[in-house]
């Protein structure tokens, strides 16, 4: 798919029907830890504008062709100031395997190498969720680390 993905920062208007869906999908539930919890309209737009003053946080809206189709978010550990950690969601089902997840996940971590200067650029994956694997490898993000229930991915800056 050549798909036009394009990233901007989320918006507490983004928070539509479709969006309240993916967070009932089994699959989104069974890998996004957020939306394990009972994720109201309310709930989802606390948690945008919680994270809107936070220096240390990025939460974008992933959208193909202007369509909101999914998040990432990049964070700063506080320990770790050096280093950023990406979470994806593609919340848009027809989408997943598409190559939506590897050009969203590029357009982050040039972000994060460029405006918060780190060195490293990190995601934690359960190694069972093939297709988060697969996306963040083909985002030339590379095995680095086995430490369950996780397998942590890197990429340095170029």
């Amino acid at each position: 798919m050549k798909a036009r993905v394009t990233l901007r920062p989320l918006r507490p208007e983004d928070v539509t029907r479709a969006y309240e869906a993916w967070f009932r999908e089994p699959e989104v539930k069974r890998w996004i830890a957020f939306a394990k919890r009972r994720s109201t309209r309310r709930v989802l737009i606390d948690y945008i504008r919680e994270r809107h003053g936070n220096p240390d946080v990025m939460l974008w809206g992933i959208f193909v062709h202007g369509h909101h189709v999914g998040n990432i978010k990049a964070e700063r550990p506080p320990l770790y100031r050096s280093k950023a950690v990406l979470g994806l969601m593609i919340g848009e089902r027809r989408l997943r395997g598409m190559g939506v997840g590897p050009a969203a996940i590029r357009q982050a971590a040039r972000w994060c190498f460029r405006h918060w200067k780190v060195g490293l650029v990190a995601a934690g994956v359960h190694p069972f969720n093939t297709r988060s694997m697969r996306a963040f490898e083909k985002a030339d993000f590379k095995v680095a680390d086995l430490d369950p229930p996780r397998v942590w991915l890197h990429l340095e800056k170029p």
